[in-house]
């Protein structure tokens, strides 16, 4: 989409700068209540009260504003530095919701990266059937739902919708003050293709306005409200908090580690370091802590992900939950290395008599590698069609060099049919299907299904490689 200009917001700061110095109120085009100036994200106007004890749906309600806040800051990280550094935009825009007494406003909005973070507030009166008399079926029963959300540019010449995954406003993910419910939505970077499937590194700088409509389900019926003039802004360079660098080595008789930069971030932060492992396939996983001069520890899950640049991988993770203002430093524990040893293993399938839902637990060894005892923990059938296999790791020592984990041995990003290929099942009678195999530390799942189940009196199961944890047990100290 073609960046907008700026015009529109320059408009509305000054008109926002002479409301507050003359005291002036606005009336809604629905509503004879007044619109009252607020400079935060609280909305400006008041909303038509509504007893919500006659609700059925038994939303929590806060006392204050501030509470409101300290809602989305619990489950957004880093929402509370992104207002600290100006790196959210509250648009304080509602609209009127057709066929309805009420609003919807949309008080603030902080494009983080990889997440846009739309925070919203609805009317209750706007959540009631406004044609009944009758107060038993005046209030609805089930939550309302934000269906999905739709953006126009403001010339009308380019316009996209995100259809996701209906959301229901449920009590556990909203509260309620003011006669306001709040809620969230999270949603995907605005691109040419709006969806879940882009790179992030196509991430860049962002500040465009979009007339932004949601379409909403209420009591049974599908209602769009009008576009809102939303501004989307991102500024990359502000959401870095502190950028890294070290010049040392790590290597040893099968690995070489080499950080090249660490940028810790306001939403998210990543870790770029080449990696050699000579005739052997990396995994996809390095457990690794960041330490403060201090004595803080904050573990943190590297997931790799390959670059352009030979042997060279980023992995992304999430900030620590406070701001690292002294010496740091990383350590990397252990880095996944895949096996293309196989192993297999038979389950006795007359133990499931019935096609219902049935679990037995057996804690059976079933293999050894990298001195690491496999043990089939439980059998969990489904119908008789679908099976669950729980596999435990035994290392034979505690601090061993190298022990197997479970993990899932296709990329993360994968299609089903990707991550299906590295385990086999094969029945008695030669029936064959494939498998998932996935897992963490040590605990891994295999989980398949085929009609096939039905009549097996045994199988037998085939993971294809294995994945085990190397140790790296070094820490690097990091310069700004």
């Amino acid at each position: 989409m073609k960046k907008g200009t700026n015009k529109s917001k320059w408009i509305l700061i000054i008109v926002s700068l002479m409301i507050f110095a003359i005291g002036a109120y606005f009336f809604t085009d629905s509503s004879e209540e007044k619109l009252a100036h607020s400079t935060d994200s609280k909305p400006m106007r008041k909303a038509k009260s509504v007893d919500l004890e006659e609700f059925p749906l038994q939303w929590r309600e806060v006392d204050t504003f501030e509470q409101v806040h300290e809602f989305y800051e619990e489950r957004i990280h880093g929402l509370s530095l992104a207002r600290e550094k100006g790196l959210t935009v509250r648009p304080q825009e509602s609209t009127s919701i057709p066929d309805k007494d009420g609003r919807m406003q949309i008080n603030e909005v902080w494009h983080s990266g990889t997440t846009i973070h739309v925070l919203y507030s609805i009317d209750l009166s706007a959540l009631t059937r406004k044609d009944s008399d009758d107060e038993e079926t005046k209030y609805l029963v089930q939550p309302p739902s934000v269906e999905s959300i739709n953006i126009k540019s403001m010339n009308g010449s380019d316009q996209q919708s995100f259809q996701q995954h209906s959301q229901p406003l449920h009590p556990r993910d909203t509260v309620v003050f003011e006669n306001r419910v709040y809620g969230l939505l999270q949603l995907p970077p605005i691109t040419e293709e709006w969806g879940y499937n882009f790179d992030p590194h196509d991430i860049k700088d962002y500040d465009q306005e979009f007339l932004t409509s949601f379409n909403l389900r209420i009591d049974h019926r599908t209602i769009e409200t009008k576009g809102m003039p939303v501004r989307y802004f991102h500024d990359k360079d502000g959401h870095v908090l502190q950028s890294y660098t070290t010049d040392e080595v790590y290597a040893d008789d099968l690995v070489t580690v080499e950080p090249t930069s660490v940028n810790i971030g306001v939403a998210s932060s990543y870790v770029k370091m080449k990696i050699k492992a000579e005739g052997k396939e990396i995994g996809q996983s390095v457990h690794a802590l960041i330490k403060t001069e201090e004595g803080s520890e904050h573990p943190v899950r590297l997931y790799l992900n390959e670059t352009e640049e030979e042997n060279v991988y980023e992995a992304w993770f999430q900030p620590p939950s406070e701001p690292l203002t002294e010496a740091v430093s990383l350590e990397l524990g252990s880095l996944h290395i895949h096996d293309d040893t196989p192993y297999s293993f038979t389950v006795d399938m007359t133990q499931f008599k019935d096609h219902s839902n049935e679990s037995v637990v057996l804690n059976e060894k079933v293999g050894e590698a990298h001195n690491t005892d496999i043990i089939l923990e439980q059998v969990d059938s489904f119908s008789g069609t679908n099976m669950n296999l729980q596999l435990k790791y035994e290392p034979h020592e505690a601090d061993q060099e190298e022990k197997l984990v479970g993990a899932q041995l296709a990329p993360m990003n994968s299609l089903q049919e990707e991550r299906e290929k590295f385990v086999e099942v094969v029945t008695n009678e030669g029936e064959t299907t494939e498998a998932n195999i996935w897992g963490h530390d040590n605990r891994g799942d295999i989980h398949f299904q085929s009609p096939a189940l039905r009549n097996a009196k045994e199988i037998t199961v085939t993971v294809n490689k294995m994945v085990y944890a190397h140790k790296l047990g070094h820490t690097f100290d990091l310069n700004k």
